[in-house]
């Protein structure tokens, strides 16, 4: 628990130097600052109330917007970060994935319990363990065989296959056996030490290069390595991981150079300490500059390498799902909100996460529905897929070794509230595909804080259990174990029973 709690106050998977704060007297005006720079930074809130900001480095473009309300304020920020991409419509059904199904057969299984209970499940997804030896672009010859029948059968059923992809390429495979890494090097693709030699890290495959995807010619390579993929198992969008970038050892195997971009004379508070803390070395070299100056946008910049790809190789709207976010993510990928727990603690601050995506143009968001770590309870997971049901982004995910949670693993009663859940959310994909357009095409939130539509009421600014999706549809969760009721607020205003069209007036 303490690990938990400490990991709590550190930096996590992105970076968005961006406020938005509304402003006082009730008026219900609100302002927003941009600060767009990619350097390792402090932002640390002051009482005055005032915002200090420490970056080390790199540009400074200060935005700010005047609104004058909050909804005006997300506008004027999308206008320049860019509005988010319009989603494939499959990209709103229910997806269902875990780290350890152990086999495509396995896998497949899930799948057609899902079918033969009626519940309705759109995409199917693999963690790293479909991979062999964690290797990208394979599948495990063994226990994953049957991985391209099992898509083969997802299409036929008109649903869709989504696989993971960790940007770290095996270095220690025999010359001419992964071809990944022999065309890497023949392209000059990897990230490089000061003194041009390749840098080596660790990830799940063992020893591996990095990508750097601020060069064109790794977009190209990348594309070619998916192309041929894809004609194996013909996947359908990608979840991109590790992607910060992440690394089992400080900078390298062979670690950094002493020098000041490995040492600045101030580092923010960065869990471990060093810049180079669990990621590459500063003082690496991308095309574009050091990664000093580059660390935050890796995320980035493979969501749109592979969004790219995606676009010309299927000759579609893409679908990506990243880990590691910058401002402007949203016009290649969601999120989803990255590494939870199984407790009702971590299913009530997801909602604060989905907002806050909303607020920052990556409106295709949402957690790991019952959890990814530690083992979840029945009634936990049926109320986290009773809220995750009305995430923009829906997808339950566990991790390995733990039991399984999808819908049929539990008892007939929860699995029937599960399922009536999530055709409540099918049944409002017309709304739903409506608000992602508006989002796409005008800047406005998908899932947004109440105070976005009664801005003059103090009381809604605090509010974090409830969320509305659009102008009026407003969802109240239950977020607290052993309850059959929740305590909510109306605005001022006359509201409809969803389920009864009972009205009654607020006021």
């Amino acid at each position: 628990m303490t690990l938990y709690s400490v990991f709590e106050l550190t930096n996590l998977y992105g970076a968005h130097p961006f406020y938005l704060a509304m402003e006082e007297g009730g008026t219900g005006t609100a302002h927003g600052f941009f600060l767009l720079n990619s350097n390792a930074m402090d932002v640390a809130l002051q009482p005055g109330p005032a915002i200090t900001w420490r970056t080390i480095g790199g540009i400074l473009d200060f935005y700010v917007f005047l609104g004058p309300d909050p909804a005006s304020v997300i506008g004027q920020y999308l206008e320049v970060v860019g509005y988010p991409t319009m989603p494939v419509y499959w990209a709103l059904g229910y997806h269902l994935c875990r780290w350890g199904y152990g086999s495509s057969n396995a896998t497949w299984d899930v799948v057609k319990n899902m079918r033969n209970y009626g519940i309705p499940q759109d995409v199917q997804w693999n963690d790293i363990d479909y991979m062999d030896r964690s290797l990208d672009f394979t599948f495990d010859p063994a226990v994953f065989s049957t991985l391209p029948d099992m898509v083969k059968d997802l299409h036929s059923h008109g649903q869709r296959y989504v696989m993971m992809l960790d940007p770290g390429i095996s270095s220690v495979q025999p010359e001419g056996e992964y071809w990944p890494y022999d065309e890497g090097l023949r392209r000059g693709v990897f990230i490089n030490h000061t003194d041009g030699s390749t840098l080596i890290g660790k990830v799940w495959p063992g020893l591996t290069a990095f990508p750097d995807f601020s060069d064109d010619v790794t977009h190209e390579w990348w594309y070619d390595n998916l192309k041929r993929f894809h004609d194996k198992v013909p996947f359908d969008g990608l979840w991109i991981d590790m992607n910060e970038p992440s690394s089992f050892v400080d900078g390298s195997t062979v670690g950094c150079p002493d020098t000041e971009l490995e040492n600045p004379p101030y580092t923010p508070g960065i869990l471990g300490g060093l810049l180079r803390a669990k990621t590459l070395c500063a003082s690496s070299v991308q095309k574009t500059s050091s990664h000093y100056n580059m660390h935050s946008l890796y995320g980035l910049l493979e969501a749109k390498a592979s969004a790219c790809a995606l676009k010309r190789m299927l000759g579609k709207r893409a679908f990506v799902i990243s880990r590691s976010t910058f401002p402007s993510q949203g016009q290649y990928s969601g999120h989803w909100l990255g590494d939870n727990r199984s407790h009702w603690k971590d299913m009530y601050t997801s909602i604060a996460g989905m907002l806050t995506f909303n607020l920052l143009g990556v409106p295709l968001v949402g957690a790991d529905v019952c959890g990814f770590s530690d083992q979840t309870e029945e009634e936990l997971c049926v109320r986290w897929t009773q809220l995750g049901a009305f995430y923009p982004f829906t997808r339950n995910h566990n991790s390995i070794d733990q039991k399984p949670q999808d819908p049929p693993a539990f008892s007939p009663l929860a699995r029937s509230a599960m399922k009536q859940s999530l055709l409540l959310r099918y049944s409002l994909f017309p709304l739903l595909y409506t608000l992602f357009h508006r989002a796409h095409t005008h800047g406005h939130t998908v899932a947004r804080p109440l105070l976005f539509e009664f801005p003059k009421d103090v009381r809604t600014y605090g509010i974090d259990r409830q969320f509305l999706w659009g102008k009026s549809l407003m969802v109240t969760p239950v977020l607290d174990p052993g309850v059959d009721f929740v305590v909510g607020y109306f605005p001022q205003g006359l509201w409809y029973d969803y389920y009864t069209v009972r009205t009654q007036l607020y006021i």
